[in-house]
C-alpha cells in the first residue's frame, strides 16, 4: 500500500526559511506573505521590502535585493514554467504601478526572485532562446540578464550551499541526515523571536521525511535526543496547553454531570408532585 502523504504547507515553510536564512539582516527587511495586489485577485507569494537601500544583505540569496523584492516559490514537485515566469513579471509590473505616485521610485528599485528545488532546465532553455543571458553567480543561484526590465534571479535549493541556505534546503521530500545535523547545529544560535520559524521548518521537514526521521531515531538515539532538546521549551508549552485543555474538558464533564443530576432531581420532584396530585384527586372522588 502506498504511504499517504500528509498535506504540507510548503509556502509557510518558504517564508520561515527565507527569514531564517536572511536572519543576519532581520532588522533591515520587512516580510509580507501572500501579498494581494490592490483590487485584484493576483497574489505575490512573498514580498520583501528593504528598509534602507544602502543596507548590505550578507546572504548571497539577497545580494541582488533592492527596495522591493518580489518572490515566487514553487513547492517540491511543482514546475516553474515559462508562463509562471511571465506571470511574476506581470505581477511585479502591477506592484510597480501601485507605487507609481512615488516619483522617486525607478525600475532598479524592484527585483524578482524565483525559488524552486529542482533545476528548471526547460525554462532556462526557452529563456535562453529568447536572448536572456543566464549566469550562475554562486552555487544554486542564477542571474538572468538582458531583455528583462527588473533584476532577476533563480534560486535552486537543491544546489545552494548548506552553509548559506540551510533552511531553504530543508524544504524537501529528499531530506538527508545532513539536514538534521544542520538544524541541530544552528538552531541554538537563533534568537527567541526566530524559534517559531525553526519550529515551522522542523514540522515540515519531519512530515515530509518520515522514513528518514524514523530511521535516524532507530540508528542514532543521540540525534533524536538532540532534536528533542532543541524544542524542549516548545514541547513543554504544548504539554501545558494539553493539560489546560484536559482540565477544561474535565470541568465541562463535571458541569454536565451536575446538570444531569439536577435534571434527575427535578424529574423525581415532578413525579412525586404528580403522584401527590393523583392521590388527592382519587381521595376527592371517593369522598364525592
Amino acid at each position: 500500500m502506498r504511504e499517504k502523504k500528509s498535506r504540507i504547507n510548503w509556502h509557510n515553510g518558504f517564508v520561515s526559511a527565507m527569514k531564517l536564512d536572511l536572519a543576519d539582516n532581520e532588522k533591515d527587511l520587512q516580510y509580507s506573505k501572500e501579498y494581494y495586489l490592490t483590487g485584484k485577485h493576483q497574489r505575490i507569494d512573498l514580498l520583501i521590502i528593504k528598509n534602507e537601500e544602502s543596507a548590505i544583505i550578507h546572504n548571497p540569496i539577497g545580494a541582488v535585493f533592492s527596495k522591493y523584492n518580489i518572490c515566487e516559490y514553487k513547492s517540491p514537485g511543482d514546475s516553474l514554467t515559462y508562463g509562471d515566469f511571465f506571470k511574476t513579471l506581470a505581477y511585479t509590473g502591477l506592484y510597480l504601478n501601485e507605487r507609481e505616485i512615488h516619483s522617486d521610485h525607478k525600475i532598479s528599485d524592484y527585483t524578482m526572485t524565483f525559488v524552486r528545488e529542482g533545476h528548471p532546465y526547460k525554462l532556462f532553455d526557452r529563456l535562453s532562446n529568447d536572448g536572456i543571458i543566464i549566469t550562475k553567480t554562486v552555487s544554486g543561484i542564477y542571474s538572468l540578464k538582458d531583455k528583462l526590465p527588473f533584476t532577476t534571479q533563480v534560486i535552486v535549493t537543491s544546489e545552494v550551499s548548506g552553509t548559506d541556505c540551510p533552511w531553504l534546503k530543508c524544504l524537501t521530500r529528499r531530506g538527508t541526515r545532513q539536514n538534521l545535523e544542520d538544524i541541530v547545529t544552528i538552531t541554538p544560535a537563533l534568537s527567541k523571536s526566530n524559534k517559531p520559524e525553526a519550529d515551522t521548518i522542523m514540522d515540515i521537514f519531519t512530515s515530509a521525511n518520515q522514513k528518514l526521521v524514523k530511521h535516524e531515531k532507530e540508528v542514532d538515539p543521540n540525534m533524536c535526543q538532540a532534536v528533542n532538546e532543541l524544542f524542549a521549551d516548545e514541547l513543554k508549552e504544548m504539554e501545558q496547553k494539553m493539560k489546560l485543555i484536559i482540565a477544561d474538558k474535565d470541568a465541562l464533564i463535571a458541569d454536565q454531570n451536575s446538570l444531569i443530576a439536577d435534571k434527575d432531581s427535578l424529574i423525581a420532584d415532578q413525579s412525586a408532585l404528580i403522584a401527590k396530585l393523583q392521590a388527592q384527586i382519587e381521595q376527592y372522588a371517593n369522598n364525592a
